[in-house]
């Protein structure tokens, strides 16, 4: 069996788990290896993001020109049906806060793919793995040394090769919200809610104005909200369009949602976003559901492991946190498993694991919680503005509570 020892492994490769290891390729010299489950061919939910997103990047030593031209789209505002039939219109060009634009999400991960390899680090995709302690013991740890006794064995598995075995001193968890790793090692996982994501891609016509390359219709996203949840719809690059409905999981089960002919009824039932893909073309044979659900995971306790992105804070998609929160837990992860493998001599004041006085992991873990609380007030405040459906039950779940 082949084995492949190295200093960290970062299971999952979207925005966390790519940004976390260009992150430790950057600024360190320890050697990484990504492993994730697809073959990247899965189609991926366009990002609406603030241009302080580029600032991320700069301290990853990317610029917008190492991303293809048709990564990064203005989105010239956005338009809400939320506790009204009122249309709330947000125009870029009116705003005071940062302008913002909507991701080519393929482009995006296959360029932090491409540098994780240009800067030296191994990517293995269509990888399963199963994660064990080891039961080595443990030689004195040398800055940047993969040879040095790993604290977990992961035993690897692809479809066209033979089993394979990494050894490695730490481990990243970027799997996203279904990550079951931090409760299988003794974590705590708190859900808020059970929210679901049934949407498609579709395919418009009639994409330019005498043969320029501008779109027709406003590059807005369209925000809906109805009895049984909300709908989201975004113009995606390359003429493409999405329209996401989310509710919870018990609601989207009981409407039979992930059916062709029950998702399209429900969508016919909206009053503004039909029109939006009225022309379009659906580009597969039935809906997709994912999970949405707002989480938060304290591994804390689980030496020589740490948990980015939706794998540590999930968010609702109502609140566009998701990406920028993913790219910067990954650096400041990134960060502390530098120090930590670095064996890096503690401050003075942070000689203890008090709660006044906590060690790093500790205070990572701290600020996640503060973070996620602030979250909880933030979309408490969102779904607390529509009372149309006040005795609905996915109304009713969030306004209480």
């Amino acid at each position: 069996m082949m084995v492949v020892n190295t200093d960290v492994v970062i299971v999952g490769a979207g925005p966390a788990g790519a940004c976390a290891a260009l992150s430790l390729l950057t600024y360190s010299t320890l050697k990484v290896v990504v492993l994730e489950q697809s073959d990247f061919s899965q189609p991926r939910v366009g990002e609406h993001v603030s241009d302080s997103l580029f600032s991320l990047l700069a301290y990853l030593k990317l610029t917008k020109a190492d991303f293809p031209a048709h990564c990064f789209m203005p989105c010239y505002g956005d338009t809400a049906y939320w506790g009204s039939d009122l249309p709330r219109v947000r125009h870029a060009i009116f705003s005071s806060e940062n302008a913002s634009v909507q991701l080519d999400r393929e482009a995006f991960d296959f360029t932090l793919i491409e540098q994780i390899v240009a800067r030296g680090g191994s990517v293995y995709p269509r990888t399963h793995c199963s994660l064990t302690k080891s039961s080595v013991s443990k030689s004195p740890v040398t800055k940047g040394s993969a040879d040095a006794a790993a604290n977990w064995i992961l035993q690897c598995t692809h479809p066209e090769q033979s089993p394979f075995q990494i050894n490695a001193r730490y481990v990243i968890d970027a799997s996203g919200r279904n990550s079951s790793w931090s409760r299988q090692l003794g974590g705590q996982l708190h859900k808020l809610d059970q929210l679901m994501g049934a949407g498609r891609f579709f395919s418009l016509s009639g994409t330019s104005r005498k043969g320029a390359s501008q779109p027709v219709r406003p590059q807005q996203q369209i925000i809906e909200s109805c009895e049984h949840g909300w709908w989201y719809g975004a113009l995606l690059p390359n003429q493409h369009y999405v329209a996401t409905f989310f509710s919870d999981a018990d609601i989207i089960s009981k409407l039979r949602l992930n059916q062709h002919q029950h998702w399209q009824q429900l969508l016919q039932q909206t009053t503004h976003l039909k029109h939006a893909v009225a022309d379009g073309q659906v580009m597969s044979t039935h809906p997709w559901v994912r999970n949405a659900t707002s989480q938060y995971s304290d591994v804390s306790q689980i030496e020589h492991f740490i948990a980015i992105g939706d794998a540590a804070c999930a968010f609702d998609p109502i609140s566009s946190m998701g990406l920028g929160f993913a790219i910067s837990s990954a650096c400041h992860a990134a960060r502390l498993v530098i120090n930590e493998l670095a064996a890096a001599p503690t401050p003075p004041d942070r000689d203890n694991a008090s709660p006044n006085n906590p060690a790093a992991k500790q205070l990572y873990q701290h600020d996640l919680h503060q973070h996620f609380s602030g979250y909880q007030t933030l979309r408490q405040s969102f779904y607390r503005a529509e009372a149309r459906w006040s005795n609905a039950p996915f109304w009713q779940r969030r306004q209480l509570g």
